[in-house]
Order: C-alpha cells, then structure tokens, then sequence
C-alpha cells in the first residue's frame, strides 16, 4: 500500500470497538486490517491512554495495557465526548475533543502501514452509530490537523454503512427487503434496507423497527429472540438478515436460528459489516462505485439545490452551491465573486423532487460604498442540520485601491 492518493479506507468508530479496513482492487472488495500481524484480531477498544506528565499517547489494545498495567492515564467515551463542545480533563491539561480524536486517528491509521497518510490515502470513510453537529466538527477538524484535506475525509452513521455494504453484497435479492439486526450486549434492535425500484434515480432509505431487551439467560434469550425475529419480519418477504454485534450466538439460539432462516432467506454473521460499508462508501464519494442509479434517502439529506447565477469570463453560468441529494454534513463551498450593480447576494433556490424555483436575497448591510466591481466577496456556504444552511460572506476588497474593511456577514436560512 504504497501508492499515491490512491488508498481508500473504511474506519468505524464504535462505542467500545472500533476497526478498520482498505478497499483491495484487484478482489474488489474492502479487506479488514488486523491489530496483530498473522491474527484475526480486527477489533481494538476505542481508547486511548497518555503517559503522566509526558505527550506520550497509546490506543487501541496498547493503551488498554498500558492503563492497566503501566499507570498511565486511560481516555474512553470517545463518542459521547464528541457529542458536546466542552474540553476534557486530561492529566491536569483541558484538551479539545479534535485534539483527543487526532490521537486517536493517527492511531488508527497507522496500522495501515503508510509512511505518508494525507498524500497516500485518496479517502478515507468514518462510520459511527449515529452523527451530531458537534461530532461533525470534531472529525473534520482531527482531519484537517492531520493534513487531510476536505475531499479526503467523508463521514457516514451505521444506517448509511448498512446501506453501502448490502448495495455491493448481494445484488441479486434487491428485489426484496434486507433486515439487520444490532446486538448491543442484551439489547437488540432491527432495521430493514427498503428501495423503491419505481422511482428514477431509485431510492433506498433504512426503516427502522422494534428494540428489544433480551434475557441473559440462554433458553429464555432465545425465546426472546425468537420472538423479535416474527415480529420483525414475518409480515414481510426478506431476502437476506444480517446479524452485526457482540451478543448473538448459536449456541444459545436454538430455536432462533432455523427461524430466521426460515422462507429461504440467507443469513449473515460478523462484526465488519459497518466498517465494510464505510470502505465501499467512501469508494462511492471518489466516484469509483457502482450506484449511480440509486438516492440513498439520508435523514441528513439536504432537499434543495442552491445556486448563484453569475457572469463568468463573460458567459452567464448557473453556479451550484449546494447539491441535493448530498448529506448537510458533506456541504461546504467556497467561492470569490465581484458584485455587479448591486448590494446583496441572491440565491437561486430549487427543490430535488422537481418544485418550483425561488429567488432568495440575503442583503449585506454596511457594504462599503465603492465603484461598480470593485467589491469582490468572499461567500461560504454549509450547513448545521438537514434544513439550516449558513451562508457567509467577507468583504476582501479591491487590491490597494479599496482596501478590506474586514465586514462579515452571516445569515442562516432555512430554504
């Protein structure tokens, strides 16, 4: 694995565990690294430990010894830091969670073996069971002090990895619904792969079912089970059931087993279908894959495309801003612009399921007054959720001539 920028990565940061893969092109499919060399050991904790009083950090099953058995200073609930803003206390020092995370990254993407991870790597593909604002920023921003770039760096929740893996997994039985179960210790819950193959693009979304406790004791487990399994999928054809966390075993499902096998429909078992997944989609995003037909319906999908109509090079273009379709996650642009007889920004706003357009002003109060295209502007657009999107705009000026006055302008709108 010693090419240019031509690495692609799955990496899943689970609540416990985490693991990673790298997609291999000649068997066209992602390959799980392990921890150690010759091992089936795929899976590390989500941890890391630091050394009192010195920057010596470990990970993985290294800062599991290390805690244990070398004093240093243990650092868990990586998910729930990423969840909020505040700083952590770490030997006597307030730490920022992109600080803990780039550790943790770099980590991680040095089982990979590459002497050189932001110019060798093409993307790499972050899965987590479910993403927030906050979490967002923090990836990215590990990312970016690692040196990865925007285009490099691609977020995705577990629904959105089930998706990815089933799409390139098994072809054959699109034609009906694939189910997941999540074993979480002694809690189960289930969800269905849908796509409707009558629509163009044909969407897909995750629907999601029941959550079950279930007992720990094995013959009342597997009467648990049992149960969940009727009423997850009895009322409907399911061609394929995969079987994802730590808690399921055969041992104890006697009478589960044949259940879910029952009408034909085949079934998975292992720990890697989120980290594959992730691997696939980040293939995707680098336009390597093989679903151009298809609009996975993302709760974090944004709905509308959004452009600026401009004069470029003496030609009038329609410049898009954001594109439907794409998770309000992914959505960060930046371009320069010079107004033209005007004092405000308009946007040209259009729904993907094909609505009419509308013209939106966004006005820049306190523009500085200055001859005609001689204001040029820096705009950026992103978003905070599926539905707010924050537009910014920064006064460069004109050269010597018209100097910035350093004027911001932030507006957030709901399209």
């Amino acid at each position: 694995m010693n090419e240019t920028r031509n690495i692609i990565v799955g990496l899943e940061i689970g609540k416990q565990q985490s693991q990673i893969c790298y997609f291999d092109r000649k068997e066209k499919e992602p390959i799980s690294i392990s921890v150690k060399t010759g091992s089936n050991q795929y899976l590390f904790p989500t941890m890391l430990s630091k050394k009192p009083g010195e920057e010596v950090w470990h990970f993985g099953m290294e800062a599991q010894y290390f805690s244990r058995n070398e004093g240093e200073i243990p650092v868990t609930g990586f998910l729930g830091m990423l969840g909020k803003s505040e700083e952590i206390l770490v030997d006597g020092t307030n730490r920022k969670p992109e600080e803990l995370l780039e550790h943790y990254l770099r980590g991680c993407i040095s089982l990979l073996g590459t002497a050189d991870p932001a110019r060798q790597i093409k993307a790499v593909m972050i899965t987590v069971p479910k993403l927030s604002k906050t979490m967002v920023g923090a990836l990215y921003q590990a990312g970016e002090r690692m040196g990865f770039g925007r285009n490099q760096i691609f977020l995705q929740d577990y629904d959105e990895s089930f998706y990815y893996y089933v799409m390139n997994h098994r072809r054959d039985n699109w034609n009906r619904k694939i189910g997941c179960f999540l074993f979480e210790e002694n809690e189960v819950s289930f969800a269905s792969l849908v796509i409707d193959s009558q629509k163009r693009p044909m969407t897909a979304y995750i629907e999601h079912g029941v959550t079950a406790q279930i007992s720990q004791d094995p013959v009342e487990r597997d009467e648990n089970f049992y149960r969940l399994i009727a009423r997850s999928c009895a009322a409907e054809p399911y061609s394929s059931i995969y079987i994802v966390g730590d808690g399921f075993d055969q041992e104890w499902a006697v009478r589960s087993t044949p259940y879910l096998c029952k009408n034909q429909r085949h079934v998975y078992y292992g720990n890697n279908l989120y980290v594959k997944g992730a691997c696939y989609g980040a293939r995707e995003k680098c336009d390597e894959g093989i679903l151009k037909g298809y609009l996975y319906l993302s709760p974090s999908l944004v709905r509308n495309h959004v452009a600026m109509e401009m004069m470029v090079n003496g030609s009038p273009k329609t410049y898009v801003l954001a594109e439907a379709g794409k998770n309000w996650y992914e959505i960060h642009t930046e371009l320069e612009l010079i107004l033209d007889d005007r004092e405000d920004l308009e946007f040209l706003v259009t729904p993907m399921d094909g609505g009419s357009k509308t013209r939106c002003s966004m006005k820049l109060p306190g523009l500085p007054k200055r001859p005609n295209k001689t204001t040029r502007l820096r705009v950026t657009i992103s978003y905070e959720s599926e539905e707010l999107c924050v537009i910014q705009a920064e006064d460069l000026g004109f050269g010597e001539m018209f100097p910035s006055q350093g004027n911001v302008w932030i507006e957030k709108v709901s399209w």
